[in-house]
């Protein structure tokens, strides 16, 4: 069968999947606003990694080679990012049960505790609605307060949450920010589209970093007696494939593209036993994030988005970093329509 067909019955059979574990789609509005954030100095967060894994200290400015859209960019300034940042702890409680919840507030709050004193952090919660459980705050206590109050859900309202975090929590702030996502990646009750979702992340300029439940859900679905039946027909049809791997391999994909494009990272615990060793390493991140700046000698227009490129000379095995932004964006959409006031 040719691979467009394919890839057609793949859609269709994922979108089956999500009924089937997640329940019911809403209808995406049509013509929503994008949103995003015109930038002077502009700003490049970024962590290099050894061929070990390990963040690579003390990086040097003339190892480095800047591009927007192709075309090298002066270097201003280079060094650690010890500013303050403004973290959103976003909690997807859809579908988990107590046990779950119980690591997942436990990996949390001990986030909450690893950040400096001049940190600040709200927490917001998805399911079947999004919930600003808590605004902006610097006191540890109150997250571990706030986070005793979340609630299993159902449905899993993603893009209106992503969307939340980056208009309403992040978008009037100045600063460092990051967005710390706990998800599977998967999204049936949400008004905002993926992509708008999307644009409002990378507009924020936060670097945000997903934790995934993918590796546990994934676990679940083979369980599931109607996801099975899928993977059966699905196996028929291509015998040397898997419809759940290749469903999940997609999600995976998905969050390691989007959480490298605003500078951030992925993570993929393999037990909800492990999600406090996921959060530690964004803490130690965070702590250990450089950051280089330039003015952009490019011809723009408004709205439009310009690609960052970032070479390090040495030896390394990753660099990551914020790989564009959007210059004089058009107005964003009144962020009160979705979320906990809609």
């Amino acid at each position: 069968m040719p691979i467009i067909r394919r890839l057609q019955l793949l859609a269709i059979l994922a979108a089956t999947f999500i009924w089937t574990t997640t329940y019911v789609h809403s209808v995406q509005p049509q013509g929503v606003p994008t949103f995003s954030v015109g930038v002077d100095l502009i700003k490049v967060p970024i962590t290099i990694f050894d061929e070990a894994g390990g963040i690579v200290r003390n990086p040097r400015v003339l190892d480095m080679r800047l591009y927007e859209d192709g075309r090298r960019q002066e270097i201003r300034s280079f060094s650690m990012d010890s500013n303050p940042v403004s973290v959103v702890l976003m909690i997807d409680s859809s579908g988990t049960v107590e046990k779950e919840l119980k690591y997942i507030k436990e990996a949390a709050g001990s986030f909450a505790d690893a950040l400096g004193s001049g940190d600040r952090i709200a927490v917001i919660t998805f399911a079947d609605e999004v919930d600003l459980l808590l605004d902006w705050t610097s006191d540890p206590r109150q997250v571990h307060k706030a986070l005793r109050r979340i609630e299993p859900g159902l449905r899993t309202d993603l893009y209106d949450a992503m969307f939340e975090a980056a208009h309403n929590q992040l978008g009037p702030v100045d600063g460092r920010k990051a967005i710390i996502l706990l998800t599977d990646f998967l999204n049936n009750q949400s008004l905002i589209g993926y992509q708008d979702a999307v644009r409002a992340v990378i507009g924020s300029q936060a670097s945000l970093y997903i934790v995934s439940k993918t590796v546990m859900v994934r676990q679940d679905a083979r369980k599931q007696r109607r996801v099975v039946m899928l993977n059966e027909i699905y196996s028929r049809l291509y015998p040397d494939s898997n419809y759940i791997d290749e469903f999940f391999d997609r999600k995976e994909s998905e969050m390691n593209a989007l959480a490298e494009r605003t500078g951030g990272r992925c993570f993929f615990p393999a037990a909800y036993n492990l999600l406090g060793n996921a959060y530690q390493q964004v803490a130690q991140e965070l702590k250990s994030q450089y950051y280089l700046t330039y003015v952009s000698d490019q011809a723009k227009t408004p709205n439009s988005y310009h690609r960052i490129t970032v070479e390090y000379l040495q030896p390394s095995g990753k660099l990551v970093y914020r790989q564009g932004y959007y210059f004089q964006p058009e107005p964003g959409l009144n962020p009160r329509i979705i979320g906990r006031n809609r």
